[in-house]
């Protein structure tokens, strides 16, 4: 007799290579799932709906450290307790469409707004910023990312970075500040003719555009400006997707999948790293199937409670689990059911908005919220046992869980749906009878998907499998 051991589920999500000789250790498939500190597999928390909107009435979703606001063109209506509102005007009364970027500056929102007639405006706490320096100019360039950096307020704008004087987000010129001006990128880098991101790299701000990232060292004396570096054929395509990760990663998206901007050596030269490989297929069967424009609209957020990073594209959330001490470095994938078109943290928590409702992650208390109607569904690769030519007869299954799941085992590579459920366990089966299954094949896969948490408050999870097969092949874990 012998087994293929599952110990653990340390690689996470990884699409790269053929179901038949991906490793043990990784999913062909992880949703609604995460890998914990530990190896294990975990359900994801409910996205719970906090807030109904007022149809039709607001745009976006913003916060500040007093709240959530949200935004419009008219007089304010009648909002939930909870949920603000700023109102952001068109000079000539065209309607709001909505708020693609917004940052704080002094605790208080600079945000885009993008109108019906195409123009998009800066507005500083609900007031339109009328400076004639500030983006939109003569050259009708539109502003489209926003960074708060050197205590000035930096907007790329087609390519230009405008950058505010000091102290005053709204004063780009025609005010009393100084240190104000800009900087037209493409002059400096050829593909830098619109700035797509930007984002603090070290002591340094990156600038993005589709093909090329610039670094540059920012001062608050602007004659101090001066480029670090430029990396051709990588870029961002998502403005919301640039996101801080721990001390020196950037992450951000490209075309070909996610990616992190990060020092190469002890110079502190900037190189990009493939992070996101595992899943990179899948991005870009998002972007084939979608268009490059559901790619735009990504949004990247480190979910506060365990410091995951989360790329929302569409109705999907791809998620990075990341823990050195334990050598954890997993993706997995969350399907919220609904399409996500604003998320940010707050009060230690990820809301998102889909159409005029709020979401919290996991609820609004300090206990996270977990039912049977999320369904973690976990697919193991076809495993060998290290004989991939060799005929196994499976005997029996036994597995370490908490919850109640259901196991299914699949035998056939060429047929993907081809599976029969062997079992229904809510505890763990090692010291106590083994699951009864029966089968034979080269290769082996095993589908789990949860059917309960183990309570309101405590995830179903994974922790290990372990097959029972005839034969003396050689071990595999």
């Amino acid at each position: 007799m012998a087994t293929i051991w599952i110990r653990e589920f340390t690689g996470g999500l990884d699409v790269r290579r053929l179901h038949e000789t991906s490793p043990g250790g990784t999913m062909m498939r992880g949703i609604d799932c995460h890998i914990t500190r530990g190896g294990e597999i975990e359900q994801r928390a409910d996205f719970v709906p906090v807030y109904s909107l007022p149809e039709g009435l607001t745009k976006s979703l913003a916060s500040t450290p007093a709240g959530l606001v949200v935004f419009g063109h008219q007089a304010a209506p009648t909002l939930p307790a909870g949920v603000t509102y700023q109102r952001l005007q068109h000079p000539s009364g065209e309607a709001l469409v909505r708020v693609p970027f917004f940052a704080l500056y002094k605790s208080r929102i600079q945000a885009i707004g993008e109108f019906a007639d195409g123009s998009s405006y800066l507005f500083y706490d609900g007031a339109r910023v009328t400076d004639a320096s500030a983006p939109p100019t003569v050259d009708n360039s539109r502003p489209a990312v926003l960074l708060t950096h050197t205590e000035k307020m930096y907007v790329g704008s087609g390519e230009t970075l405008f950058f505010s004087a000091v102290g005053d987000s709204a004063d780009y010129g025609a005010g009393a500040g100084v240190g104000d001006g800009f900087i037209v990128m493409s002059t400096h880098a050829e593909g830098s003719e619109d700035i797509t991101g930007l984002g603090r790299y070290d002591e340094l701000m990156a600038v993005f555009a589709r093909r090329t990232i610039q670094t540059w060292f920012v001062d608050p004396d602007p004659t101090l400006n001066r480029q670090a570096q430029v990396l051709n054929s990588t870029g961002c395509v998502a403005p919301r997707s640039v996101t801080q990760f721990g001390d020196g990663d950037l992450f951000y998206l490209d075309l070909s999948g996610i990616r992190s901007l990060r020092a190469r050596d002890s110079s502190n030269s900037a190189a990009t790293t493939d992070i996101g490989s595992p899943i990179d297929p899948l991005i870009l069967e998002l972007r084939e199937e979608l268009g490059e424009a559901a790619l735009a609209n990504a949004i990247g957020v480190i979910e506060p409670r365990d410091g995951r990073f989360w790329m929302a594209v569409n109705d999907r959330i791809f998620v990075f689990s990341f823990f050195s001490a334990s050598k954890v470095s997993a993706w997995s994938e969350y399907r919220p059911g609904f399409v996500v078109e604003d998320m940010l943290t707050w009060d230690d928590k990820v809301w998102i908005r889909s159409g005029d409702t709020i979401y919290a992650y996991g609820g609004t208390g300090v206990t996270q919220q977990y039912s049977a109607d999320v369904q973690a569904e976990v697919w193991l690769p076809y495993l060998d046992a290290n004989e991939p030519f060799r005929e196994k007869h499976v005997d029996g299954l036994d597995l370490a869980v908490r919850g109640t799941w259901s196991i299914a085992l699949a035998m056939d590579t060429s047929n993907l749906d081809a599976e029969d459920e062997v079992a229904r366990v809510d505890r763990t089966t090692y010291g106590h009878m083994r699951i009864d299954a029966v089968g034979s094949g080269t290769h082996l896969s095993l589908r789990f998907r949860s059917l309960a948490p183990a309570s309101a408050t405590k995830p179903a999870i994974l922790g290990s499998a372990v097959i029972h097969f005839g034969g003396d092949a050689e071990e595999d874990s």
